[in-house]
């Protein structure tokens, strides 16, 4: 039994013996991007004097780590321009001084192999002796080199050399890629008819294999039919190479699918379980799993997924992370047996439950209240090689430099666990620096100032909490005296409610050698809702798979009032990692919304989903020409709805299971939202966009009504008691009460969905209030819209309406607390319709500040009248100019508009290409066909 020593008071020193059994080690099979050292490229007419090899001088961290604006004067010509100047914000690649790249110039071995490293995110890996005579193990190169050799991608010569300095040809490149391609997960393309090359014969036998894959894989290809297999491979060839490796990781990192032996763990006290992460397909991993843990004081999940229970029951949650995907696993500890039974137990033969293929985590909601001394209560043989700079990185806004509170001097203990490895937390004698994510407000860091929390800042070993308010997020780096082995990453939040404190959301990490170039280590959620009242604490722990890093930066969301303390960076007081990790870099597309990147809505589709078989099933194929400007030819020119509505159908009952069963649908896999996300990751795609500046559609979610008339809505959780809506027989007070119930109740669990989702490329702008009119006979009608609209608001969400033209109420919707109403013109009815609807409903919409709705469904394509109704209304509007500074909903039934653009009729598919003009004021028509009266289905 080992013995742990810890300053913290929330972990007993019984748990923690449990704690640093082992070390975490993960398999080879996992993979991830590599954020690492800084290296140089050298220019190859001076190799020995010129070499600018990766340090570790930096101080601090570039600020948030922006990508700076990158120009090399001689590849303004270049071919592989944009790929070189991308690698190079990035800082997977540098020039060679004088802002020269030289890009026809032969690429080093050694430089190839830094390059790979960093872009499939291989973690640079210190060697105890060196694994080639040229690559000395004191050389900048070396753990790049050395991370590659283990993982057997780089072989090496018979002389025990591996050519450092030497160019490579393109089949040596190849065979490199090759054997990569295994190593991460890569699928081989299948389907794909071989490529014939006309020097297929000059390719060595040992080569034919990998050139053939690589092939089909797309990431080398020939020119004018053949593949040149001894010709160098040039710094510009690297980088098209190097970049299309790149965008195969953000593919797997975003999209790889991957299960968990379990969807919920039992441990007893005192035991361990091992959580194994696969791939459903077989193949390897593409990145190496992330384990993280709400309940540190109850428990610890090592890197390798090993759960050890500490000594006392409770319940917490296991975050997997592989790549940028998740996946919540709760825990339960029970209590041991008494002594005698434990011995008997002992002797019998271990078992462990059934493996279950964990598709979707379960939620769990348990709350438990912290100890009483938790705090003061606040108030408010062929190889590669990449180049990079060693520059210092500038310093972040706010510092704090390395220390602790004054009565905890003889603290300085440094928290040891002591064992096999000596663990210490780097924390306290670390450089921290603190920046919000987005600009920062002067009035809210105001506000921060009266909780500063303790001298030392975050980092020190204090019960005093530093307060957050607002602002969106914060980016907290922790910048270590020297690179460590790293094997843990904690800090506690606090929830006071009443005090208006929450705990974040999540946590992330990320890790870094230099400061510069970043990898993403993983996720922590937590299962306390924001509504619980009750004093609450939670430490987010994320283990790491040692992991030789310098810098770690944690970010967690700020709504109102985030309050933390005790930033913990754990890792080996002496020694090296020695495992093959990979991890991606982080995600370009999931960043902390703040307002001024939040996209305004201009052009908002209805989608109706939930019933009525496929007119309400939207697949991915039917939302990509919605959210993109798709031509005849197949030219993703531009954004088209960049809204999407989703809603149910006016027959839905209402009814808790009606309810359930259309969330259900809504967030179905490969259906409706999923399917949306999916079609915006392929607009970004055609789009170019996609690991650049990814664009997210905006999505609004509607409340179901609860209608009146409904007497048994059904139960809700925790209660035994069927809601009535109406007022008959329980009075209008009662019955407004057991209506908000129900909308809260929505509402919440709606929200719970979609934050479980985490969906990449959506982005929740509003909700919106499905009923047309303000029912005046429903109880107490206003006051549950406005309570909606508060619940709305208290999200940072935008409140959403459509009346139809004469709707009672309409002329109210702004004292009705709604951000945005649209007007239904209600052209497509059964009974005739005057002329003079047209100047009624510009005087309505202009005379209550309302925004215009487009509306059209399948009689356009059947009778021509309606027809001619639905350019009117564009000639109208255009005329007017409201086609342009406006927002516009579009009502097209059921999936009617997908029908215009996969038509084969000129005049039908115009529809769908004037839409598209129309809404970029080009519309070309100023006046509308003057009838006596709109024409009747």
């Amino acid at each position: 039994m080992r013995k742990a020593k810890r300053i913290s008071s929330r972990i007993t020193a019984a748990c923690m013996a449990f704690f640093m059994l082992s070390a975490a080690v993960l398999p080879v099979s996992a993979e991830g991007t590599a954020t690492s050292a800084a290296t140089a490229e050298t220019p190859q007419a001076d190799e020995a004097s010129e070499t600018t090899e990766p340090t570790d001088a930096a101080e601090t961290p570039e600020a948030d780590s922006v990508e700076k604006r990158v120009e090399f004067v001689d590849v303004e010509n270049s071919y592989a321009k944009n790929a070189i100047t991308r690698l190079a914000e990035m800082q997977l690649i540098s020039g060679q001084g004088d802002n020269h790249f030289y890009p026809q110039n032969p690429i080093r071995r050694q430089d190839v192999a830094v390059l790979i490293s960093k872009v499939v995110g291989l973690q640079p890996l210190a060697d105890r002796e060196a694994v080639f005579a040229d690559v000395p193990q004191e050389s900048a190169y070396a753990p790049y080199v050395y991370a590659l050799a283990q993982l057997e991608v780089l072989r090496g010569r018979d002389d025990q050399t591996m050519g450092a300095a030497d160019p490579l040809t393109r089949q040596e490149m190849a065979v490199i890629l090759g054997r990569l391609m295994k190593e991460i997960g890569v699928v081989p393309a299948i389907g794909t008819p071989a490529i014939a090359y006309e020097d297929e014969d000059e390719i060595a036998s040992y080569a034919r294999e990998a050139v053939r894959q690589v092939t089909n894989q797309k990431w080398m290809q020939g020119a004018n039919g053949r593949f040149n297999p001894t010709g160098l491979v040039t710094r510009a060839e690297a980088a098209v190479i190097a970049e299309r490796l790149l965008d195969v990781r953000y593919a797997q990192a975003d999209t790889g699918e991957f299960a968990v032996n379990t969807s919920e763990l039992r441990v007893m006290a005192g035991e361990s379980e091992s959580l194994k992460v696969t791939r459903p397909t077989g193949e390897a991993l593409p990145f190496t799993p992330i384990f993280a843990f709400d309940r540190p004081e109850l428990g610890k999940v090592l890197g390798d997924g090993t759960f050890v229970a500490g000594p006392a029951p409770g319940r917490g949650n296991v975050t997997v992370t592989v790549g940028y995907r998740t996946l919540t696993i709760p825990v339960e500890i029970t209590e041991a047996p008494p002594a005698k039974e434990a011995e008997e137990e002992t002797k019998a033969e271990s078992t462990t439950a059934e493996p279950v293929t964990n598709e979707e985590s379960a939620d769990a909601d348990q709350d438990v209240a912290p100890d009483e001394a938790a705090a003061d209560e606040p108030q408010a043989s062929e190889d590669s090689q990449a180049t990079e700079e060693s520059e210092e990185p500038a310093q972040e806004e706010t510092a704090s430099e390395p220390g602790q509170d004054a009565d905890q001097t003889d603290a300085q203990e440094e928290e040891i666990v002591a064992g096999e490895e000596e663990w210490v937390n780097f924390g306290p004698e670390s450089f921290t620096s603190v920046a919000t994510i987005g600009p920062a407000d002067p009035f809210f860091r105001q506000v921060e100032m009266q909780y500063p929390g303790p001298v030392g800042g975050l980092t020190a070993i204090s019960e005093e909490w530093t307060g957050y308010n607002r602002q969106f997020g914060r980016k907290v780096t922790v910048v270590l005296p020297e690179t460590k082995a790293l094997g843990q990453v904690n800090l506690t939040f606090q929830q006071r409610k009443t005090s208006g404190i929450t705990l974040p959301k999540w946590m992330e990490v990320e890790v870094s050698q230099d400061g510069k170039a970043w990898s993403y280590a993983g996720k922590a959620f937590h299962d306390v809702s924001p509504a619980n009242e009750q004093m609450v604490m939670r430490t987010l722990a994320i283990s790491l798979p040692e992991i030789e890093a310098r810098y770690v930066r944690v970010t967690f969301p700020v709504d109102v009032f985030v309050f933390a303390r005790q930033l913990e960076v754990w890792g080996k007081g002496t020694g090296q990692a020695n495992s093959i990790v990979l991890l991606p870099h982080p995600n370009p597309t999931q960043t902390i919304q703040t307002e001024s990147a939040r996209r305004p809505v201009e052009n908002m589709l209805l989608a109706y989903t939930g019933m009525h078989g496929d007119l309400g099933t939207w697949r991915t194929e039917d939302f990509l020409p919605m959210v993109g400007y798709l031509t005849q030819d197949g030219y993703m020119r531009d954004q088209m709805f960049d809204t999407v509505l989703f809603l149910p159908y006016q027959t839905m009952p209402a009814t808790r299971e009606s309810w359930t069963d259309y969330l259900d649908d809504l967030f179905r896999k490969n259906r409706q939202l999923d399917a949306l996300n999916s079609a915006m990751r392929e607009y970004n795609r055609l789009r170019g966009t996609l690991y650049t500046t990814p664009t997210k559609e905006n999505v609004v979610l509607a409340i179901p009504y609860p209608a009146a008339s409904q007497t048994n809505f059904g139960t809700l959780p925790d209660s035994s008691t069927p809601l009535s809506f109406s007022p008959a027989g329980i009075g209008e007070e009662k019955a407004f009460e057991n209506r908000k119930l129900a909308v809260e109740w929505y509402f919440q669990e709606l929200m719970k969905r979609w934050e479980k989702a985490e969906f990449s490329y959506l982005r929740l702008e509003g909700i919106y209030w499905f009923h047309e009119l303000v029912e005046d006979s429903a109880p107490k009608e206003r006051e549950l819209i406005r309570s909606t609209a508060a619940m709305v608001h208290a999200k940072g969400l935008r409140y959403y309406w459509i009346p139809y033209y004469g709707a009672p109420g309409l002329e109210e919707w702004r004292s009705l607390s709604f951000d945005y109403a649209f007007l239904q013109p209600s052209y497509y009815s059964d009974r005739q319709i005057p002329l003079d609807r047209w100047e009624g409903f510009m005087d309505a919409v202009q005379k209550y500040g309302l925004q215009i709705e487009i509306e059209g469904d399948n009689k356009m394509y059947r009778d021509p009248t309606f027809y001619q109704l639905y350019y009117n209304q564009l000639a109208m509007t255009h005329k007017l100019g409201l086609d342009t500074n406006t927002i516009h909903a579009y009502y097209y039934g059921s999936k009617t508009f997908l029908e215009a653009f996969k038509s084969t009729d000129p005049a039908l598919r115009a529809i769908y290409d004037d839409t598209y003009k129309w809404m970029r004021g080009r519309f070309g028509e100023i006046d509308y066909t003057v009838q006596e009266l709109f024409p009747q289905p």
